[in-house]
Protein backbone atom coordinates (compact mmCIF):
# COMPACT_ATOMS: atom_id res chain seq x y z
CA UNK A 1 0.00 0.00 0.00
CA UNK A 2 2.86 2.48 0.30
CA UNK A 3 4.43 2.09 -2.63
CA UNK A 4 0.58 2.73 -4.49
CA UNK A 5 -0.07 6.45 -5.73
CA UNK A 6 -3.18 7.46 -4.45
CA UNK A 7 -4.65 10.27 -6.73
CA UNK A 8 -6.87 13.21 -5.79
CA UNK A 9 -9.90 11.21 -7.27
CA UNK A 10 -8.95 8.47 -5.14
CA UNK A 11 -8.54 11.00 -2.48
CA UNK A 12 -12.23 12.21 -2.87
CA UNK A 13 -13.97 9.26 -3.01
CA UNK A 14 -12.78 8.44 0.08
CA UNK A 15 -13.17 11.94 1.76
CA UNK A 16 -17.26 11.16 0.78
CA UNK A 17 -17.58 13.58 -2.09
CA UNK A 18 -14.25 15.58 -1.44
CA UNK A 19 -16.25 17.72 1.07
CA UNK A 20 -13.11 18.24 3.26
CA UNK A 21 -10.65 19.34 -0.10
CA UNK A 22 -13.39 21.27 -1.54
CA UNK A 23 -14.54 22.98 1.98
CA UNK A 24 -11.14 25.04 0.93
CA UNK A 25 -12.00 26.46 -2.12
CA UNK A 26 -14.86 29.40 -3.10
CA UNK A 27 -17.54 28.02 -4.62
CA UNK A 28 -16.03 29.21 -8.38
CA UNK A 29 -12.71 27.61 -7.57
CA UNK A 30 -14.67 24.14 -6.28
CA UNK A 31 -17.02 24.24 -9.79
CA UNK A 32 -13.74 25.21 -12.20
CA UNK A 33 -11.75 21.74 -10.55
CA UNK A 34 -14.92 20.08 -11.23
CA UNK A 35 -15.63 20.86 -14.88
CA UNK A 36 -11.83 20.09 -15.36
CA UNK A 37 -12.56 16.42 -16.29
CA UNK A 38 -15.62 13.96 -16.46
CA UNK A 39 -13.75 11.95 -13.79
CA UNK A 40 -13.53 15.26 -11.01
CA UNK A 41 -16.96 16.13 -11.88
CA UNK A 42 -18.39 12.44 -10.41
CA UNK A 43 -15.70 12.72 -8.03
CA UNK A 44 -16.59 15.71 -6.43
CA UNK A 45 -20.31 15.07 -6.89
CA UNK A 46 -21.12 18.76 -6.70
CA UNK A 47 -25.09 20.65 -7.60
CA UNK A 48 -26.42 23.97 -7.93
CA UNK A 49 -30.18 24.04 -6.42
CA UNK A 50 -32.10 26.59 -8.33
CA UNK A 51 -31.86 29.92 -6.36
CA UNK A 52 -34.77 30.81 -3.64
CA UNK A 53 -36.08 34.68 -3.21
CA UNK A 54 -35.93 35.96 0.13
CA UNK A 55 -38.79 38.31 0.66
CA UNK A 56 -39.29 39.64 4.25
CA UNK A 57 -40.48 38.09 7.17
CA UNK A 58 -43.50 38.45 9.17
CA UNK A 59 -41.43 39.84 11.50
CA UNK A 60 -38.80 41.55 9.38
CA UNK A 61 -38.16 45.70 9.29
CA UNK A 62 -39.14 47.02 6.01
CA UNK A 63 -41.31 47.57 3.26
CA UNK A 64 -41.64 45.50 0.25
CA UNK A 65 -43.07 46.56 -3.61
CA UNK A 66 -42.89 43.82 -6.33
CA UNK A 67 -39.50 42.42 -5.72
CA UNK A 68 -37.82 45.28 -4.13
CA UNK A 69 -37.16 45.76 -0.21
CA UNK A 70 -37.13 49.50 1.16
CA UNK A 71 -35.22 50.44 4.37
CA UNK A 72 -36.09 54.27 5.25
CA UNK A 73 -34.20 55.99 8.02
CA UNK A 74 -35.04 59.63 7.11
CA UNK A 75 -37.44 59.46 10.48
CA UNK A 76 -34.87 57.50 12.83
CA UNK A 77 -32.11 59.78 12.83
CA UNK A 78 -30.25 58.85 15.79
CA UNK A 79 -30.33 55.30 15.13
CA UNK A 80 -29.29 54.83 11.70
CA UNK A 81 -25.76 53.62 11.95
CA UNK A 82 -26.67 50.55 13.57
CA UNK A 83 -26.69 47.72 11.80
CA UNK A 84 -31.00 45.84 12.22
CA UNK A 85 -31.82 42.31 11.67
CA UNK A 86 -33.63 41.58 8.20
CA UNK A 87 -34.32 38.13 8.37
CA UNK A 88 -32.88 34.47 8.66
CA UNK A 89 -30.93 32.53 6.02
CA UNK A 90 -32.62 29.10 5.88
CA UNK A 91 -30.15 26.38 4.93
CA UNK A 92 -32.15 22.60 5.90
CA UNK A 93 -29.13 20.38 4.16
CA UNK A 94 -26.09 21.97 5.86
CA UNK A 95 -24.27 19.30 6.21
CA UNK A 96 -24.35 18.96 2.21
CA UNK A 97 -23.80 22.29 1.39
CA UNK A 98 -20.70 23.23 0.39
CA UNK A 99 -21.44 27.15 0.62
CA UNK A 100 -24.48 29.72 0.07
CA UNK A 101 -24.35 32.31 -2.21
CA UNK A 102 -26.73 35.61 -1.78
CA UNK A 103 -27.40 37.72 -4.61
CA UNK A 104 -29.10 40.92 -5.66
CA UNK A 105 -29.02 44.77 -7.07
CA UNK A 106 -29.24 47.09 -4.61
CA UNK A 107 -28.53 50.87 -4.16
CA UNK A 108 -29.38 53.44 -1.76
CA UNK A 109 -31.15 57.04 -1.40
CA UNK A 110 -29.10 58.61 -4.53
CA UNK A 111 -27.82 61.35 -2.99
CA UNK A 112 -25.41 62.70 -0.42
CA UNK A 113 -23.26 60.37 1.92
CA UNK A 114 -23.47 56.45 1.19
CA UNK A 115 -23.49 54.31 4.32
CA UNK A 116 -25.85 51.27 3.47
CA UNK A 117 -24.07 48.08 4.12
CA UNK A 118 -25.32 44.44 4.17
CA UNK A 119 -23.68 41.47 6.57
CA UNK A 120 -24.46 38.31 6.99
CA UNK A 121 -24.02 36.70 10.76
CA UNK A 122 -23.91 33.18 12.16
CA UNK A 123 -25.49 33.07 15.63
CA UNK A 124 -24.23 29.47 17.50
CA UNK A 125 -26.07 29.38 20.73
CA UNK A 126 -29.30 30.65 19.35
CA UNK A 127 -31.85 27.83 19.16
CA UNK A 128 -34.76 29.50 19.35
CA UNK A 129 -36.16 33.14 18.44
CA UNK A 130 -33.35 35.61 16.98
CA UNK A 131 -30.63 37.30 17.98
CA UNK A 132 -31.19 40.76 19.75
CA UNK A 133 -27.99 42.66 19.31
CA UNK A 134 -25.24 42.64 16.24
CA UNK A 135 -22.04 41.29 17.31
CA UNK A 136 -19.35 42.10 14.84
CA UNK A 137 -17.04 38.56 15.97
CA UNK A 138 -20.30 37.12 14.67
CA UNK A 139 -20.16 38.33 11.05
CA UNK A 140 -19.13 35.85 8.60
CA UNK A 141 -19.38 37.95 5.34
CA UNK A 142 -20.53 41.54 4.10
CA UNK A 143 -20.44 44.18 1.74
CA UNK A 144 -16.85 45.43 1.23
CA UNK A 145 -18.37 49.12 0.36
CA UNK A 146 -21.23 50.84 0.99
CA UNK A 147 -24.01 51.31 -1.86
CA UNK A 148 -23.87 53.14 -4.51
CA UNK A 149 -26.22 56.25 -5.72
CA UNK A 150 -27.27 53.77 -8.74
CA UNK A 151 -27.95 49.97 -8.97
CA UNK A 152 -25.05 47.66 -8.53
CA UNK A 153 -25.12 43.94 -8.64
CA UNK A 154 -23.76 42.26 -5.09
CA UNK A 155 -23.18 38.87 -4.26
CA UNK A 156 -22.15 37.35 -1.35
CA UNK A 157 -20.91 33.83 -0.25
CA UNK A 158 -20.37 32.59 2.82
CA UNK A 159 -19.95 28.46 3.72
CA UNK A 160 -21.73 27.46 6.59
CA UNK A 161 -21.59 24.95 9.49
CA UNK A 162 -23.42 22.50 11.21
CA UNK A 163 -25.24 23.91 14.76
CA UNK A 164 -25.63 27.22 13.47
CA UNK A 165 -27.54 29.63 12.04
CA UNK A 166 -27.50 32.42 9.61
CA UNK A 167 -28.99 36.02 9.42
CA UNK A 168 -29.17 38.86 7.36
CA UNK A 169 -28.82 42.70 9.04
CA UNK A 170 -28.40 45.78 7.25
CA UNK A 171 -27.85 49.09 8.01
CA UNK A 172 -28.63 52.40 6.50
CA UNK A 173 -26.71 55.27 8.10
CA UNK A 174 -27.92 57.83 10.42
CA UNK A 175 -28.01 61.57 10.31
CA UNK A 176 -31.28 62.01 8.45
CA UNK A 177 -32.24 61.43 4.79
CA UNK A 178 -30.42 57.80 3.59
CA UNK A 179 -32.93 54.65 2.29
CA UNK A 180 -31.56 51.14 1.50
CA UNK A 181 -32.89 49.05 -1.44
CA UNK A 182 -32.00 45.64 -2.06
CA UNK A 183 -34.05 43.78 -5.64
CA UNK A 184 -34.23 40.73 -6.45
CA UNK A 185 -32.85 39.32 -3.52
CA UNK A 186 -32.19 35.11 -3.97
CA UNK A 187 -30.09 32.68 -2.13
CA UNK A 188 -28.61 29.34 -3.98
CA UNK A 189 -26.43 26.52 -2.52
CA UNK A 190 -23.98 24.81 -3.90
CA UNK A 191 -24.35 21.40 -2.74
CA UNK A 192 -22.90 17.71 -2.71
CA UNK A 193 -25.11 15.81 -4.60
CA UNK A 194 -24.05 12.30 -4.13
CA UNK A 195 -27.31 10.93 -5.07
CA UNK A 196 -26.82 10.88 -9.21
CA UNK A 197 -27.98 14.25 -9.32
CA UNK A 198 -31.37 13.61 -7.58
CA UNK A 199 -30.87 15.97 -4.92
CA UNK A 200 -31.09 19.23 -7.23
CA UNK A 201 -34.03 17.48 -9.78
CA UNK A 202 -35.96 16.65 -7.12
CA UNK A 203 -35.22 20.25 -5.42
CA UNK A 204 -36.39 21.93 -8.34
CA UNK A 205 -39.51 20.00 -8.42
CA UNK A 206 -40.36 20.80 -5.31
CA UNK A 207 -39.74 24.39 -6.03
CA UNK A 208 -41.61 24.55 -8.99
CA UNK A 209 -44.52 23.69 -6.96
CA UNK A 210 -43.92 25.71 -3.91
CA UNK A 211 -43.52 23.04 -1.61
CA UNK A 212 -40.89 24.13 -0.15
CA UNK A 213 -43.27 27.06 1.29
CA UNK A 214 -42.59 27.58 5.09
CA UNK A 215 -45.53 25.22 5.88
CA UNK A 216 -44.79 22.23 8.60
CA UNK A 217 -47.89 20.00 7.43
CA UNK A 218 -46.31 20.12 3.51
CA UNK A 219 -42.85 18.95 4.91
CA UNK A 220 -44.50 15.89 7.07
CA UNK A 221 -46.80 14.61 4.62
CA UNK A 222 -44.15 14.73 2.04
CA UNK A 223 -41.18 12.84 4.71
CA UNK A 224 -43.89 10.14 5.23
CA UNK A 225 -44.80 9.97 1.10
CA UNK A 226 -41.10 9.56 0.36
CA UNK A 227 -40.18 6.90 3.23
CA UNK A 228 -42.96 4.87 2.20
CA UNK A 229 -41.90 5.14 -1.65
CA UNK A 230 -38.14 4.57 -0.32
CA UNK A 231 -39.01 1.22 1.23
CA UNK A 232 -41.33 0.18 -1.76
CA UNK A 233 -37.51 -0.86 -3.44
CA UNK A 234 -35.91 -4.21 -3.53
CA UNK A 235 -32.73 -4.06 -2.61
CA UNK A 236 -32.02 -4.60 -6.72
CA UNK A 237 -33.66 -0.78 -7.30
CA UNK A 238 -36.81 -2.49 -8.81
CA UNK A 239 -40.04 -0.65 -7.74
CA UNK A 240 -41.95 -3.27 -6.02
CA UNK A 241 -45.45 -0.87 -5.41
CA UNK A 242 -46.46 1.36 -8.51
CA UNK A 243 -49.59 3.30 -6.41
CA UNK A 244 -47.75 5.79 -5.14
CA UNK A 245 -44.92 6.65 -8.12
CA UNK A 246 -48.21 8.05 -10.47
CA UNK A 247 -48.51 10.58 -7.28
CA UNK A 248 -45.17 11.31 -7.19
CA UNK A 249 -45.04 12.01 -11.35
CA UNK A 250 -48.11 13.86 -11.30
CA UNK A 251 -45.96 16.28 -8.61
CA UNK A 252 -42.87 16.55 -11.05
CA UNK A 253 -41.16 14.27 -8.96
CA UNK A 254 -39.22 11.52 -10.17
CA UNK A 255 -39.58 8.09 -8.63
CA UNK A 256 -37.46 6.19 -11.15
CA UNK A 257 -34.66 4.89 -8.91
CA UNK A 258 -33.80 4.42 -4.96
CA UNK A 259 -31.17 7.21 -5.79
CA UNK A 260 -34.58 9.72 -6.23
CA UNK A 261 -36.45 8.03 -3.55
CA UNK A 262 -33.21 8.53 -0.77
CA UNK A 263 -32.66 12.27 -2.02
CA UNK A 264 -36.82 13.14 -1.97
CA UNK A 265 -36.46 11.30 1.81
CA UNK A 266 -33.42 13.62 2.49
CA UNK A 267 -34.60 16.86 1.44
CA UNK A 268 -38.65 16.37 3.20
CA UNK A 269 -36.48 15.28 6.28
CA UNK A 270 -34.23 18.53 6.03
CA UNK A 271 -37.62 20.54 5.42
CA UNK A 272 -39.75 19.02 8.10
CA UNK A 273 -36.87 19.43 10.68
CA UNK A 274 -35.88 23.14 9.72
CA UNK A 275 -39.91 23.94 10.14
CA UNK A 276 -40.01 22.29 13.53
CA UNK A 277 -36.63 24.77 14.76
CA UNK A 278 -38.61 27.47 13.22
CA UNK A 279 -39.33 30.31 15.73
CA UNK A 280 -42.89 31.28 16.88
CA UNK A 281 -43.87 34.98 14.93
CA UNK A 282 -43.00 37.82 16.78
CA UNK A 283 -40.04 37.02 18.07
CA UNK A 284 -38.35 40.00 16.82
CA UNK A 285 -39.91 43.59 17.30
CA UNK A 286 -39.82 45.39 14.09
CA UNK A 287 -40.73 48.53 15.87
CA UNK A 288 -37.13 48.08 17.87
CA UNK A 289 -33.81 48.91 16.06
CA UNK A 290 -32.10 45.48 17.58
CA UNK A 291 -28.48 46.22 17.42
CA UNK A 292 -25.30 47.94 18.57
CA UNK A 293 -23.61 51.20 17.50
CA UNK A 294 -20.72 48.98 16.51
CA UNK A 295 -20.19 50.69 12.88
CA UNK A 296 -16.47 49.86 12.14
CA UNK A 297 -17.91 47.69 8.86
Amino acid sequence: MCDATVSLDDFLHFDLCGKYVLSFLTAKDALSYATTSKTNKAASCLGILDPISLPPEQTSPGSMKDSTVHWDMRSNYHHGDRPVLYREIHIPMVNRTHSVQLSCTWKDQGWGYRKGRLYVLCAENCLEGTPKVFCAKDIVCHTTNDAEHDWRPLRLEFQPEEGKRYFIWFKVGGGGGHELFVKDLKQQDLIYDNFGGYLVRQHRSLLSKGALDENPLVSLLLKSIAKYAQQSFAEDGTSMDESIFGTLESLGLSPSNKDAMDALLLLASSMHSAMSKKPHQGSFDNHEYAGSDDSDY
